[in-house]
């Protein structure tokens, strides 16, 4: 469960800019979150769908995505094709290696869409 009610919410990290996005893999930037504890809550809101998109995380081991890979376990979203919705990803923070970043599969497209990262950084 997401639980930052008093506490400061310390991370809130573009994860994918607002955009209208093209069929294909679409990589947000790398978000340092060695520093987070708990949990990482990515937030997504789609706009206008043609197709579907599914939203998925990559973790790597430094800002330049030195060994990307998907999160293991998955986590993504199934494919989504309703327009004006928001979503959400949750994973704990101690189970990536420092950096994730947001991808956007999109079939067919355009989609309208972007993501931000949350979480609680115990060091600030």
């Amino acid at each position: 469960m997401l639980n930052f009610i008093g506490e400061a919410l310390s991370l809130n990290a573009l994860g994918l800019a607002p955009a209208s996005y093209a069929a294909g893999a679409n990589n947000g930037p790398w978000v340092d979150v060695r520093n987070v504890e708990g949990q990482l809550a990515v937030l997504l809101n789609v706009g206008a769908v043609t197709g579907n998109v599914v939203f998925s995380l990559q973790d790597a081991t430094d800002g330049s995505g030195t060994g990307a890979a998907a999160l293991t376990p998955a986590v993504a979203t199934s494919a989504i094709t309703t327009a004006s919705t928001a979503h959400r990803l949750v994973v704990p923070a101690g189970s990536v290696r420092g950096w994730i970043r947001v991808v956007a599969t999109v079939t067919t497209g355009p989609v309208f869409a972007g993501a931000n990262v949350a979480g609680y950084n115990g060091s600030a």
